[in-house]
């Protein structure tokens, strides 16, 4: 298993590339981008490989609208006329976004002039993002779920982040986005994103140095293996470009996608600066399939047992560890995943026009060679409700064993800076979610969202937290002032607790908030 494993790997990232792969900065884990190209992979219009490993760059991305463009005129008789005007929008916003790479790549419609772009690109500013909360918590304070580690204070919060980035001729093309964070308590000044991208040329790999969020898996609430819950951390990360076909008898097996990376944690961790690493793989046995596996290592830190090059390469590719005896230097979880795509499913069942189910489930290494204590996630996705262009559903649902995110030598726990990396329900957990979004390109987006969860199962006061959150956004809002690129959006949070951190007292919280985005 291990000597296959590291085979598909290899030839998933070493593999020749016949495609051009200009080198591009990464598209951030929150942009609109990511939920529009699975929507459109949903109905059938772009290709189900990259949906689920985030972030992507901008160039593999602009590839992924190409498809998009390129089905959109195949499948123009399938849609009535409203689904056309939609999917129209829709299309030319992408457009709009990724058109410098579009143009790179060739696409024509997205070209209007015939002078090649330069080789050196560098944009001082490419956008502010000035986030606004007012919070008022019983309990003093609260974490911004998947907000990269973003921890609310009782009182006025604000984060200002801003992004440039630079594309140096063929080679790479790098990004910072320093931030502030502001509460009644304290400032802090970071860097939110940093990352250089190399783009070897001929081959079908993509590198990336520095700091950033992941997102694996296919739900929307939360992942079992890696959200952007927790602050980003400082990676080397290796993804191919474009899925892969194995060579000889395998290639009509299916097509391959994936990426790895390793890290350090902070010092803060106990025990600190231990090594996190860890590798998804996607498998492709037809267009409405997909398949995943994930796996986290974590080994090292002070006073653990430290790995060699020929231990960490063996580790890596294990599924599980010894168990976790007293010389068990690792700490070992594992995923896998499985996504059904169901296009047109309104020729027999009249509720949408297309659908996503989707199951995750995790193991942790604490039962042997054997998973026993197992998480899971579990959920479906339907677009165009009652064939209402851009009215979606989405509906979640999330269990984890007490076992769940802990280790008897690894104290801190699945954590990074006192945050869950992955799901932030955690351990001993249940999270159950409903959404439902209108969203109409170029011009607004409202969306509800309603969440149940329950902490501590097995003690003897569960903590159940009830939350409503309402947004609404506003494209290009200021446009009748003559200000264009300005996305403005408003939301309100309501968090009713019962049995707060597992004791017998109550807490509501009321969040209001709003969000401004200025591109250039």
């Amino acid at each position: 298993m291990r000597l296959i494993l590291i085979l598909i790997l290899s030839f998933i990232f070493l593999a020749p590339c016949i495609l051009e792969a200009s080198p591009s900065v990464d598209v951030p884990l929150r942009h609109w981008s990511y939920d529009a190209i699975e929507k459109l992979a949903i109905i059938g219009l772009c290709d189900i490989a990259d949906i689920g490993i985030r972030p992507v760059s901008r160039i593999k991305m602009a590839y992924i609208v190409k498809t998009a463009i390129d089905k959109a005129r195949d499948y123009d008789k399938e849609f009535n006329w409203n689904e056309q005007d939609y999917l129209e929008h829709l299309l030319n916003k992408l457009i709009g976004e990724f058109r410098v790479e579009l143009v790179a790549i060739g696409v024509e419609v997205a070209s209007t002039f015939d002078q090649p772009l330069p080789k050196n690109t560098l944009k001082i500013l490419n956008d502010v993002k000035i986030e606004k909360v007012y919070a008022k918590l019983d309990k003093g304070r609260l974490l911004f779920e998947n907000k990269d580690g973003w921890v609310l204070k009782d009182g006025f919060n604000a984060r200002i982040k801003a992004t440039a980035w630079a594309k140096l001729s063929e080679l790479c093309a790098f990004s910072v986005t320093p931030g502030i964070r502001y509460s009644s308590e304290d400032t802090d000044v970071n860097i939110e994103d940093a990352h250089l991208r190399i783009n070897p040329a001929g081959w079908n790999t993509e590198y990336a140095i520095g700091r950033s969020s992941m997102w694996w898996g296919p739900g929307f609430h939360g992942s079992v293996l890696m959200t952007d819950n927790a602050f980003p951390m400082d990676t080397l990360r290796i993804n191919n470009i474009w899925p892969f076909r194995l060579p000889w008898i395998f290639k009509n097996m299916g097509r391959w996608s994936g990426t790895w990376f390793i890290s350090r944690l902070e010092k803060k961790f106990n025990p600190f600066h231990p090594i996190f690493t860890g590798w998804k793989l996607d498998y492709i046995p037809a267009e409405f399939l997909k398949f995943g596996v994930g796996h986290i290592l974590m080994f090292g830190g002070k006073g653990v047992n430290m790995y060699g090059i020929h231990d960490f390469i063996g580790n890596s590719s294990l599924f599980f560890s010894s168990g976790g005896g007293e010389n068990d230097p690792e700490n070992h979880i594992m995923s896998w995943d499985a996504q059904l795509f169901l296009r047109r499913i309104d020729r027999f069942l009249p509720i949408a026009t297309g659908a996503k189910l989707y199951t995750e489930w995790g193991a942790e290494d604490e039962s042997k060679s054997i998973p026993v204590d197992l998480a899971s996630i579990t959920g479906a996705y339907f677009t165009d409700v009652f064939k209402i262009p851009g009215f979606d559903l989405k509906a979640e649902i999330a269990r984890f064993h007490k076992v769940f995110y802990t280790h008897f030598k690894y104290i801190s726990g699945y954590t990074h800076k006192g945050n869950f990396i992955g799901h932030h329900a955690g351990g001993d957990s249940e999270d159950i979610s409903l959404s439902g979004i209108f969203n109409f390109p170029d011009e607004y987006k409202f969306s509800a969202t309603f969440s149940h969860m329950r902490r501590g199962l097995t003690k003897a006061f569960i903590e159940t937290t009830n939350q409503i959150r309402l947004e609404f956004s506003l494209t290009n809002a200021l446009n009748m002032y003559n200000i264009k690129d300005v996305e403005v959006t408003l939301f309100y949070e309501l968090d009713d607790i019962t049995n707060f951190e597992n004791t017998g007292s109550t807490a509501n919280n009321h969040i209001i908030g709003a969000e401004v985005t200025r591109k250039w």
